[in-house]
């Protein structure tokens, strides 16, 4: 469907309150979050030592800890908003795909990979990093979001001039000043900031 049959949901699906700073993955604990409101909040449920998805089943997994012994608890992958694994990784679900986290403010950015078909010699699944044993990964696609809890769409230009055009027009406008050199995902160490979260950020004026 074209985007702006989703424009008044996508409006309305902000969290309520104020723009959040910046949410590491690494601040959450592992386990499952059944709304992103526990996840802003940080409260897991359950909470366990790792996290998964999907299992055999297409189950989303969390592994919890119970004396010296892990209990898997299984849950569908509709009934949560994502997880957390043991690496302190969020994936985000949404209409049946994994996105994982890689910012979370009023704009949410998202990283995701897909995964091709990769044997040895031997027949077995080839590991790499970055890649489970359904195969390995080629580069990784980037989306977005308005807020934790809006419909993600293709971190492009254009999706975002029609995201953005009504509430943000400055962030916009710059936008349209990229350079054909540079990507909206060329990312700053020393900000911890992609380069489309450092322009929202300074049309935001944060």
């Amino acid at each position: 469907m074209r985007f702006s049959c989703f424009s008044i949901v996508l409006w309305s699906a902000l969290l309520a309150g104020p723009a959040m700073a910046q949410v590491p993955s690494v601040s959450r604990a592992p386990g499952a979050y059944r709304t992103a409101a526990a996840y802003h909040r940080r409260q897991p449920q359950p909470a366990g030592s790792d996290a998964f998805y999907p299992d055999k089943r297409g189950m989303v997994v969390v592994e919890v800890p119970q004396g010296a012994r892990t209990t898997k608890l299984r849950f569908a992958p509709d009934s949560v908003w994502g997880f957390v694994n043991g690496k302190g990784r969020t994936t985000r679900l949404f209409r049946g795909n994994e996105y994982r986290l890689e910012y979370a403010d009023t704009l949410c950015v998202y990283s995701t990979s897909n995964i091709t078909a990769g044997n040895d010699r031997n027949g077995n699944n080839l590991l790499v990093p970055g890649a489970n044993s359904m195969g390995a990964y080629t580069n990784a696609r980037y989306f977005f979001s308005r807020g934790l809890t809006g419909l993600i769409f293709p971190l492009t230009v254009s999706y975002l001039r029609q995201a953005y055009a009504a509430s943000n027009p400055a962030f916009v406008a710059s936008l349209g000043k990229l350079r054909v050199d540079q990507s909206l995902v060329d990312f700053d160490r020393n900000t911890g900031l992609f380069r489309v979260t450092t322009l929202y950020h300074e049309a935001s004026g944060h």
